[in-house]
Order: C-alpha cells, then structure tokens, then sequence
C-alpha cells in the first residue's frame, strides 16, 4: 500500500442525507442507525461524520457539477451528503476513499471522475470491495475507512452487509438501503470502556515512540473469549484514513508459528512440550544455501521445543512445517482457525513456518485465531455484531455464534503454557508484555524484515484470562523500514491497552487432563537428581517423556 496522506479530521454532525439513487436522478433520504454496545450505552452510526471541507477555497462550478450529477443543487448540505456508492457520503470522504487525497487537493481531471461517481455509484461499487480499480481512482480505495475515525464501526457496517446480502439474497445496494432506513437497530458487542482504552493509548504519540519525529503506523484489534471484537484502532498519530485493523491485510512474520507449525505438531504428536528438536538450519532444494536464517544468527544445535518458541527460532519452525507438509499447515490454519484470506500459494514452506504470506491477514482475524489458545481451544470467527433490527422489529440480519473445536482443552492448554514461558521467562522475546499486576500473560512476537534485514512490519499477539488483543507496526507503503532505537515494541503497546482496561481474572484456568513434571531443559526428557537445570512441563496425562538420557 502507498504511504497515506498527513493528519485527517472529521467533522461529527450527524442528520439525515439527501443523496442519489440507484440511477442517480431521486433523492433518497438516509437515517442513522442506533448502535447498542455490549453495556448497554447507544450511539448514533455516524453517516455524515466527514472529512472537513473548505468550500469558500474551492472551484464554485466544480461543485455545482458534481451536485448536478447527483441530481440535487448545491449547497453546503447537499455536498456533504452526496452519496458516492453504498455508505460513501460526501465529497470530503469520497475524495479521500476514491483518490487518497483532500478535496481541495483534485485535479481537474478527479472533479470529472468524481462527478461520474455521484450519477452512478453502481458502477464504482467494485473499486470498493476489492476489483481492479478503473483508471484515476486509487487502488487502495478497498482500504480506506468509510465511517471516518471509527474502525469498529466500519468493520460492524461491512460485516452486517455481507450477511445480508447472504441470508437475504439481496444485493449491497439493497442492503445499505435497508442499513440506513428510519428506525433500524444494531445490537453490538462493542465494550466502550475498553474502546475507551484503546483509543487514549492511539491518540498519545509517547504509546508508540518518545522521539516524537516520523511515525510508523499501528493497527489493534481486541476479542473476547467468546470470540467477539470488542474495540479496534485502525491508525495512530490522528491518522486513520485507512482501516488497517479490518480492511487492511499484513504479513506476519513469526506470530504464525504457533498457528501453522507448533500447534499442528503438536496435536499430531510429533512434538511435545519439551522435545528435543534440532536448530541447525536446513538445506534449500537446489541451492548451496542454508536457510533459513535465526534472526540473531545463532544456533544452538538439540534444544527443546519451548526454547526454540521463546526464542522464535526460524530453523525449527521450518523444519515443522517440513515435517508437517505446507498443505497440511494451510489447511490447519483455513478450517481450523477460519482465516480467509490465505491463497494457496501459502502452502510454501517459508509462508507457513514464518509468516511472509502472499496476501497476508487482518490482526482482527489473527486475534480471533490466537483466542483457542485461552478457550480451551475453542474458535468462534470474529463477530461484530448480533442483530439489526429494522423499524417494526423485523430482524434485517443476525450474527449467531459458531464455534467449533480447533484443537483438543488438553493441546490448547500445553500451547498455553508454552506461550506463557514466552512471556514469564526471563530469556523469552515478549518480556515487554509483561503486565504490573502479575497478571498470567501469553503471547508471541512477529518481525517481517526485508532483502537487507532491517524491519518493516512487527508484531504481537497476546491473551489475559479475559482478552487477546493483536498489535501491528510499520508502514503504509510496505517497505519502509521501522527504526528500532526510536519505535517502542508492539509488545509494549499492548500493554498500554491492557494496564487500561477493565480485568478481573488474573489466571488461566488449567485443564485437567494435562500433568505437569520436572524436565531437564537441556535433554528435554524427565529431570533426574543429576540434571543442573530444570523447569516444570505439561503433557498429556499417561504421555510424559522418557527420563533424561545425558545426566541420569
């Protein structure tokens, strides 16, 4: 994705829209819907909360042209309230979503094309859903917010019309019509105390960096352990333009591996808790070249499983995936963990065991993935709402739960425990995650570098007994490298989050058909006396490992 325009503003009236039609010649008049969130307060769907717009400074005629395509006169009112194709309304947003720019910053040649989007909006509709973007209009307009400075809100609009126009049949059109006629309600799991939390560390620059100088952008998306989204941030430093949390797809890096690799070999038995599993990189087919490298070019030869998912070592990643097939790992990952925008060129090896994906995944569908880890491995898709309800009580569209079991309580549970010793261990890489109050965390970082190594996108998952919550770093366009002395860790970020919000539980409940025993760390089989380090494992009952063989 290009880099994004500077600091955007939006206004925050809210009335009905008089805006065009279908064939772009009646008026139709818009309604905001009533958002309920999960505590009960209400909220107005802000269907004219638009990006500012000068009208004194800009061309009179090209106004009037664009209103004359619309079929309404021009006025302040009319221009603000043009509807420019499903929940697009008025030039400011248009100009942003379509042309990554401020309308006063078009050329000639975008007044014109933007005139021809308010006469048929219908013929636009695919450059927002993700079609091949027509000459002149911005291909990252699929990106781009349609409720300005609210990412939970335009994630919630877009869900709740995919699922209308499937249970229903209906088309978009139709179904935004029906979104924003007189009357309709929308019950949502929105928690405004932790939205609340989320946006004060969004809207503090010191969150991201004390520098206070050029700024990498961040995405957060927060679940509960039920797998609803309860708040997002979908920019930070005032920029928002974009979705980044929902619309917005990122590389990884080595937050996939306890998804694609670990937990898969894990419940097929090829790797307990602490198995020995070699470091040693292994050979690309063809070439005389080793790879793939350990981000710190170390390696440590026979070590345990939990080391090397602490570590992040890239070596036994591959060699999981290797030993797993890369159709085996994609699939754990597209029916298991229900992401969907995975290509099946992400059966390549290197894709599955570190992350660098050919289109890569939302942080709101890679939280709701990393939430098995504290359900007793458990996996619902991630949901914004439950019901909308129109005017008489007819239900529009519902969000019912689906869960399915992803892996077994007794797996989720070992997971668990090995991503906790990630957090809680002094020589894991997530230390920055640690929380004040002691409370239990669990989580993994994720690093995408380029050709030369350096940094372009960094991450972290990690749960509470309570909440995960997903962070992503980097840049809009993709390549620009985060500079590691000035930028603070995602890790951190998240912790920002959590130290605000509202938590109870401070444990993970354990399962109970899972035992724990002492291991020696350097064998990875059961310690003896004469073991000079040792830590506490978990395995399924009746499947501990055999006593260590090097000091016994």
């Amino acid at each position: 994705m290009r880099k994004y325009i500077a600091v955007l503003t939006a206004a925050s009236m809210c009335f009905p829209l008089t805006a065009c039609s279908e064939k772009g010649s009646a008026p139709h008049t818009y309604a905001s819907p009533t958002v309920i969130a999960a505590d009960g307060s209400t909220y107005e769907l802000p269907i004219s909360q638009l990006y500012t717009v000068s009208y004194d400074e800009l061309d009179a005629d090209k106004l009037t042209a664009v209103c004359k395509a619309a079929g309404v006169s021009f006025t302040h009112g009319n221009a603000d309230s043009i509807c420019f194709g499903e929940n697009v309304f008025g030039i400011g947003l248009a100009s942003v979503v379509y042309f990554g720019k401020y309308a006063a910053g078009l050329s000639d040649d975008e007044w014109q094309r933007l005139a021809d989007i308010a006469a048929s909006p219908e013929s636009y509709a695919y450059a927002l859903t993700g079609g091949q973007a027509p000459d002149g209009i911005s291909p990252q307009a699929m990106y781009a917010s349609r409720v300005p400075e609210n990412a939970y809100f335009d994630a919630m609009v877009e869900e709740i019309v995919r699922d209308m126009t499937a249970q229903s049949g209906c088309t978009r059109s139709e179904a935004f019509g029906l979104l924003y006629s007189d009357g309709v309600t929308i019950e949502t799991p929105l928690l405004p105390s932790m939205q609340d939390a989320v946006d004060e560390v969004y809207a503090d620059p010191q969150s991201f960096s004390e520098m206070m100088t050029a700024f990498p952008q961040s995405a957060c998306a927060v679940t509960d352990m039920d797998g609803n989204v309860i708040a997002l941030a979908a920019g930070n430093h005032g920029n928002r333009a974009y979705n980044r949390a929902y619309r917005t797809l990122h590389p990884i890096g080595s937050s996939i591996k306890p998804l694609s690799v670990y937990t898969p070999a894990l419940t097929r038995g090829l790797i307990g808790f602490s198995s020995a599993v070699s470091d040693e990189p292994t050979m690309n087919e063809g070439t005389p070249q080793a790879w793939p490298r350990n981000y710190n070019r170390i390696y440590d030869g026979d070590i345990t499983v939990t080391y090397a998912l602490r570590q992040s070592k890239n070596t036994v990643a591959v060699r999981l995936a290797m030993a797993l097939g890369g159709d085996a790992c994609l699939s754990f990952m597209r029916d298991g963990l229900g992401f969907t925008t995975l290509t099946d060129r992400d059966a390549d090896i290197p894709a599955m065991a570190l992350g660098y994906l050919d289109r890569g995944v939302s942080v709101t569908e890679l939280a709701a993935a990393y939430s098995i880890f504290g359900r007793q491995g458990t996996y619902s898709a991630p949901r914004f709402y439950t019901r909308v309800t129109d005017s008489s009580g007819k239900v529009l569209a519902e969000c019912e739960r689906e869960e399915k079991q992803a892996i077994s309580s007794a797996d989720a549970w070992i997971m668990n425990r090995l991503l906790y010793y990630n957090i809680c261990k002094d020589d894991g890489i997530a230390m920055a995650a640690r929380l004040d109050d002691g409370s239990e965390v669990i989580g993994k970082t994720g690093t995408v570098d380029n050709d030369s190594g350096s940094d372009t996108d960094r991450l972290f998952v990690g749960l509470t007994p309570e909440y995960c919550a997903a962070v992503w770093i980097g840049y809009d366009d993709g390549n620009s490298v985060i500079d590691r002395t000035e930028y603070k860790l995602p890790a951190s970020v998240w912790k920002a989050v959590m130290e605000r919000a509202d938590r109870a539980v401070l444990a993970f409940t354990p399962d109970k058909d899972v035992v724990t025993a002492e291991y020696c760390t350097v064998s990875g089989g059961l310690a003896g006396e004469g073991c000079p380090d040792t830590e506490t494992g978990y395995y399924r009952a009746g499947e501990l490992p055999a006593q260590c063989m090097i000091h016994s």
